[in-house]
């Protein structure tokens, strides 16, 4: 089982350049527990050292880069749902 809406989905926000952000999702509960992982516009995220998927599901940005500006959308998905977030604009500016 795993319920349709997510607790807290990711939302935008805006960033200066190589400052720390956090995208948070809170996915929705199920039984198990979801998997949570992101899609950065629309594909699979590859994490590295600078972007960084938390324990608790939120996504971490070490040091923010013009690159990093994209739709990141939360995905939770178990053996009896998959289920996907509205997509969050990251923006990275620079000073």
């Amino acid at each position: 089982d795993l319920k349709k809406q997510f607790d807290s989905p990711p939302y935008s926000q805006t960033v200066e350049l190589e400052r720390q952000a956090e995208v948070r999702c809170h996915p929705p509960p199920g039984v198990p527990p979801p998997r949570v992982y992101w899609l950065r516009n629309g594909v699979p995220l590859e994490t590295d050292t600078n972007l960084i998927v938390s324990s608790e599901g939120h996504l971490l940005v070490g040091q923010a880069r013009l690159q990093d500006t994209a739709n990141y959308t939360c995905v939770a998905e178990n053996v009896a749902a998959r289920r996907v977030s509205e997509p969050a604009l990251l923006t990275v500016y620079g000073k």
